[in-house]
């Protein structure tokens, strides 16, 4: 790949009770403001954040979410004309957040380039800080008592030929009810993903299928 994915690749830390480890990375550069994101419901508008001319999306595929089996999530670096990173967000529930924090302790980065990124416990959600995350009524509860109650959540890009009947549904629910409830430490961890995990985003998509069939079959 690119030596721009690692260069600027965001450093990740993850509850130290996580059930659930990042599987592989897609990666898409834009240089156009206005383009659209091939794997996230949104446009790029780059006069959000001073001077930027192009964006580098990172996409997070996870088996699990602690509500439901498959998981995407977002980081979005966006850099200026010499490089330099003017501007990020981390997807939080289908939306995504501003993550250049300059309100707590200032904005933590590693190698002057990579930026450094929480992972909500369960959901996978990417804050600046991990403080952010109580803003989330569920932050708990999505992990203990509502573990598992949306079974397989996929969109249909992924899922169309995938048979999964209310029975297996429930099996799913099931599964990750036994398996992966806790309750968060909220105490984090550097995540480590290695270089191999990084992909082209069209590489990874095409994958998702297998990958979601792969773990129906174990619970079905």
């Amino acid at each position: 790949m690119d030596t721009i994915v690692f260069e600027y690749a965001p450093v990740i830390f993850m509850d130290k009770k996580e059930p659930f480890g990042i599987k592989k990375v897609g990666f898409t550069q834009y240089f156009e403001d206005g383009a659209r994101s091939n794997s996230f419901n949104r446009s790029f508008d780059f006069k959000n954040f001073d001077g930027a001319v192009t964006v580098l999306e990172y996409v997070y595929y996870l088996d699990y979410d602690i509500q439901h089996l498959y998981d995407l999530e977002h980081i979005w670096v966006y850099l200026d004309d010499k490089g330099d990173v003017v501007g990020a967000e981390g997807s939080y529930h289908g939306r995504f957040l501003n993550a250049m924090n300059r309100t707590f302790e200032g904005q933590k980065f590693r190698e002057g380039k990579r930026i450094v990124m929480y992972s909500q416990p369960g959901k996978h959600a990417f804050f600046s800080d991990p403080r952010l995350m109580y803003l989330y009524s569920e932050l708990y509860t999505s992990c203990d008592r509502l573990a598992g109650i949306s079974g397989l959540d996929a969109p249909e890009r992924f899922a169309k030929d995938i048979d999964c009947s209310e029975s297996d549904n429930q099996k799913v629910i099931s599964y990750i009810r036994k398996n992966f409830r806790f309750v968060p430490s909220m105490e984090f961890e550097e995540h480590e993903i290695s270089k191999d995990d990084y992909m082209d985003w069209e590489d990874l998509a095409n994958k998702i299928p297998d990958y979601i069939r792969t773990e129906l079959a174990k619970i079905v």
